[in-house]
């Protein structure tokens, strides 16, 4: 069904191109329509790259995956593949899709872009990332609802890869999301609009990492951003404690060990509320999460609808949620020393004269303040699991 829903998606996409007509007075059989952009910084490859790119006016890898629209009506296409990619090296974002342009007589067109890549080198350097951000915020050739993501190695590899279930790896990563929502996942999609924004206010920020393999990409913890520059890869485990923190509600299932096995707890309701108390020589933050859901895999037995049981299974789950937020905040302190939870956010909304006193020195506080966490859960439903 998934399968049939991909291929739809594409017919209808290649028709509604060829039926459109034209933009800008630019004929549709001209213009080269961006699925997915990979932006990465250029590293000189010996072996690969062309020794005149070897110079300091090549600062940008960028490559773009573009649909071989001929392919789906049944025309000759510039290639067998349903897709091709472009890679084209520039000073400037700009310099290098318009020198793309020179090379394949057609106009790079971005309206129905569906992901937007950033390369592991480019997170790095600190300047480079700065003005690409700055390029995608005054640029309006790019959509701010365009969902981003990290990838740990080469942007070219990641769109170069062909999935089995949908070849475009742009509508891929865009399904990827999609499916992260319905089997409640803890991986959330974070648009170009939200990631600047949150440059903008923080100068921090996570992005969903993609992990490349040979027939398909996942996605797997996320890049954790301060000023500008990549701090490190934060596994999937403590990105759940960490999700706890960003949302107001959150829904997500999680396994909890219990005697001799594990339960399943399934989140149909949350709400995590942030508090501080002391003064800005002595800050702590109490953390209050109460949650609601039920109990959907267990052992059957006779005790288990006692009153009492449920009682030792919820305080089996609040444990573990207490432990995954505590064991996040305290790789945030300890090993990035970034505040992606907001925290510093929340300080200045909820006691701004204590901010005023240590705005200047944030990094400091955050990396030595005092967390508590207190977790109410309540199992307002038991299944069966015979």
């Amino acid at each position: 069904m998934r399968l049939l829903k991909n291929k739809l998606l594409i017919i209808f996409l290649v028709i509604s191109l060829f039926l459109t007509g034209c933009w800008d007075n630019i004929n549709i059989n001209r213009r080269a329509f961006v699925i997915s952009m990979g932006i990465d910084k250029f590293v000189f490859d010996e072996e690969k790259d062309d020794p005149k790119l070897n110079n300091d006016l090549s600062r940008y890898r960028i490559a773009f995956s573009i649909p071989n629209l001929p392919k789906f009506v049944g025309q000759q296409g510039v290639s067998d593949e349903p897709k091709y990619t472009r890679v084209s090296v520039g000073t400037t974002i700009t310099n290098a899709y318009k020198s793309l342009e020179s090379r394949i007589n057609k106009s790079i067109y971005f309206g129905h872009t569906k992901s937007l890549l950033f390369g592991e080198e480019l997170l790095k350097d600190k300047v480079l990332l700065k003005q690409t951000m700055d390029v995608l915020q005054r640029n309006s050739d790019f959509g701010k609802s365009i969902p981003v993501v990290a990838v740990e190695g080469s942007v070219v590899d990641a769109l170069e890869v062909l999935p089995d279930t949908q070849p475009m790896v742009g509508i891929y990563i865009m399904e990827l999301f999609e499916n992260n929502k319905e089997r409640r996942s803890f991986i959330e999609e974070k648009e170009l609009g939200n990631l600047l924004q949150d440059f903008e206010e923080n100068k921090t920020g996570l992005i969903p990492r993609l992990i490349v393999g040979e027939k398909d990409l996942k996605l797997e913890g996320a890049a954790i951003i301060k000023d500008y520059e990549l701090q490190g890869w934060l596994d999937e485990k403590y990105l759940k404690g960490i999700l706890w923190l960003l949302k107001k509600s959150y829904r997500l299932e999680i396994s909890v060990p219990y005697h001799d096995y594990y339960i399943a707890y399934d989140v149909s309701d949350s709400e995590t509320k942030i508090e501080f108390s002391g003064d800005s020589q002595d800050l702590s933050c109490k953390i209050s999460i109460e949650t609601e859901g039920s109990i959907d895999e267990y052992i059957l037995d006779e005790e288990m609808f006692q009153a009492e049981e449920i009682r030792n299974l919820e305080k089996a789950v609040e444990k573990e949620i207490e432990k995954e937020v505590l064991d996040s905040i305290e790789i945030l302190q300890k090993k990035y020393k970034t505040d992606v939870i907001e925290i510093g956010k929340r300080l200045e909304r909820q006691k701004p004269e204590i901010w005023k006193e240590i705005k200047d020195n944030w990094d400091e506080v955050f990396e030595n303040m005092d967390f508590t966490v207190d977790v109410k859960v309540y199992a307002r439903r038991v299944g069966q699991i015979k």
